[in-house]
């Protein structure tokens, strides 16, 4: 259970500060009031040495949350498919959220409102289709969607994985043996050059004012490259670093295109499954909304929200986007006529899942070739910069 410090007053103003476990920060506020202390601060001591020790591998939420459906669907009731489902379940902590779960719901609460204790496992999508399957009653049959959904994404996003380790592996191995070469093995080769009064050829010169100097300072480098990373990613968390990333983005052709398939992806794969799980249509916008990254996107959804929510149809909004592609209105369209909007948005997912695919693929078999042909081109550069001294010298002793 988590852990919160607190500091409180006791009737007599005497100031109490320490520790304590509970499931809840509300179900301890609840218990010093009781107790008939006055509350000043409390909040969760967290470990950051030790948080990555508490994250739950999706795969293993998946099969969870399939393992319950299966319960809840052979007839049994909600607290006895916990039990079974805790029973079976290694020590850990997605094993302690689930006790915390089977506690809020004996105590009264609602399946749906025990899970919304838990954001950083729970999307608001799942709580909201859980909530959905809690009033028509076929909760068993929601999990099962909701487990399918992120089994889907979850195999979209290991297939992108897959996809592009391999460049990002040999970019890093490229960067690092290239340091190497110029900060160890330059220096040793080109030491008896400097020793001899010759002339060198510009190339030469070029290669040991590189060698030196990242001699010197290789350590300063990959320090600087750390820093320039750590403050890039936390300046691309605020919304001014991901408006200007957008800027960027929006230019550059082909990082446009992977970009926007990968949000019509998201938000259409997540807007078919709320719709499917029985969420109403526009609480479903709202929802799917907060899982694009693009905050112009969002802002364009919030429109098309407002337009739907004044009678106008989610194809109309979508065929005025500057974003989304003229397809997706069409598609989209033609869902709402046929009366399968859930399965055409569906539709739409895989199209652009596999077309994403396939010029992921493509953009790697292409990055091969160049990363080899820069690599030679390095090589190619040092081999140069050595012979033509060596040359130089061995017509001089003739």
């Amino acid at each position: 259970m988590p852990v919160f410090s607190y500091i409180l007053l006791d009737k007599k103003g005497k100031i109490i500060k320490g520790k304590k476990e509970s499931e809840d920060i509300d179900v301890l506020k609840n218990e010093f009031r009781k107790e008939g202390f006055y509350i000043v601060k409390i909040k969760e001591v967290r470990n950051l040495n030790f948080h990555f020790l508490n994250r739950i591998k999706t795969e293993d939420l998946i099969v969870t949350i399939r393992e319950l459906s299966t319960f809840l669907n052979s007839g049994i009731s909600l607290d006895e498919g916990l039990t079974a489902l805790i029973s079976q379940m290694r020590d850990g902590y997605l094993k302690s959220v689930f006790i915390n779960i089977q506690r809020s719901v004996r105590e009264g609460a609602s399946f749906s409102q025990a899970l919304k204790k838990h954001p950083n496992l729970f999307s608001e999508m799942i709580i909201s289709m859980v909530r959905v399957g809690e009033e028509t009653g076929n909760l068993d049959l929601v999990l099962s969607r909701i487990s399918d959904f992120l089994e889907k994404r979850q195999t979209f996003r290991n297939r992108i994985k897959t996809i592009m380790t391999y460049p990002v592996f040999m970019i890093i191995v490229a960067f690092f043996v290239i340091l190497f070469i110029f900060s160890v093995i330059i220096p040793t080769i080109t030491r008896v050059f400097t020793e001899v009064s010759l002339n060198l050829p510009f190339v030469t010169k070029m290669l040991i004012l590189i060698a030196r100097f990242l001699k010197s300072f290789w350590v300063y480098i990959i320090l600087f490259a750390f820093l320039i990373f750590y403050l890039t990613k936390n300046y691309t968390k605020t919304i001014k670093g991901k408006l200007l990333i957008e800027k960027i983005i929006w230019r550059i052709p082909v990082l446009k295109d992977f970009y926007l398939k990968k949000e019509i992806i998201n938000f259409s794969k997540t807007l078919a499954t709320l719709i499917k799980g029985g969420v109403e249509i526009l609480e479903s916008l709202n929802i799917a909304k907060d899982v694009l990254s693009s905050i112009n996107i969002k802002r364009e959804i919030e429109e098309i929200i407002e337009y739907v929510s004044k009678g106008g149809s989610l194809s109309s909004g979508f065929s005025k986007s500057k974003y989304f592609p003229y397809l997706f209105g069409q598609l989209v369209g033609a869902g709402e006529r046929s009366g399968n909007l859930a399965e055409m948005l569906d539709r739409i997912g895989d199209i652009y899942e596999e077309d994403l695919s396939q010029r992921s693929t493509r953009f790697v078999s292409f990055l091969e070739p160049f990363m080899i042909l820069f690599m030679g081109g390095i090589i190619g550069f040092i081999v140069i910069s050595v012979l033509l001294p060596i040359f130089q010298i061995s017509q001089s002793i003739k």
